[in-house]
């Protein structure tokens, strides 16, 4: 097997007094694609603050086996504030900031890189407007396009899906399985219904984290890995399969 990428061993890490994950164990490796699921509040994100080196660990290791600069991150919400002059070429070519000085003049492959990946995401019409423009859908895909400029060796999506129409959350599943090939994924997401067919493995979070290798999962693994989410099944009647309760 190829050298990790990433190696957490017994982390625990919080915010204040507030522990948030203990005792996590996981690896990653090149062309991983991890599926990451868990409660709201069960340390998703901060699982990925960890990796990023935003959040020092109370307790355990985070080993990199890789820069900094060769992780690519799309997060949940949008982090540019709208009335920032600033257009989607822009944007997706400020992921390269990490490895280029600050004012240093871009390369023509760099700019022609970019291009390429907005016309992949279908924002290559929209690379002169303003992100003040944008709609929410519009912004991810940018954003996806910031994420991969610097050629990663790990993408980190955060609820990849918010925003996007379900016309190119087909095809941006489509477009990070090819990636795959090259680089390993760590997507964090609520639905694993969706995600089940793309990921290769998943990581159940709630506090501590269960690693399942295998990218199906039935509900009674889950109330085993205490992971409580909804799942959503596939079949020829619409349906959802929802925690039992008591009337």
């Amino acid at each position: 097997m190829n050298k990790p990428l990433i190696n957490i061993q017994n982390l625990s890490v919080g915010y204040e007094s507030q522990k948030v994950l203990e005792n996590v164990s996981v690896t990653i490796h090149p062309n991983d694609f991890i599926g990451v699921i868990g409660p709201n509040g069960g340390g998703k994100t901060t699982l990925i603050k960890s990796i990023l080196g935003l959040l020092p660990a109370w307790q355990g290791t985070v080993e990199m086996h890789i820069d900094k600069s060769e992780i690519g991150y799309l997060p949940q919400f949008n982090p540019f504030d709208k009335q920032f002059p600033i257009t989607v070429e822009q944007v997706v070519l400020s992921g390269l900031f990490g490895r280029k000085r600050l004012f240093k003049r871009y390369r023509e492959r760099d700019k022609s890189h970019a291009e390429c990946l907005m016309a992949r995401a279908g924002v290559i019409d929209l690379k002169d407007k303003a992100v003040g423009e944008l709609s929410g859908g519009q912004m991810q895909r940018t954003l996806l396009c910031r994420a991969l400029i610097n050629k990663p060796k790990l993408l980190i999506l955060d609820e990849p899906s918010t925003f996007v129409d379900s016309k190119f959350e087909g095809e941006l599943f489509e477009w990070l399985c090819e990636l795959n090939s090259e680089i390993a994924i760590l997507m964090v997401s609520h639905d694993i219904g969706t995600i089940s067919s793309h990921i290769k493995t998943i990581a159940c979070v709630n506090k501590t984290l269960h690693y399942h290798q295998s990218n199906k999962i039935s509900a009674e693994q889950l109330l085993h890995y205490n992971c409580p989410i909804q799942i959503i099944t596939h079949g020829e009647v619409p349906h959802q399969v929802l925690a039992s309760h008591k009337h």
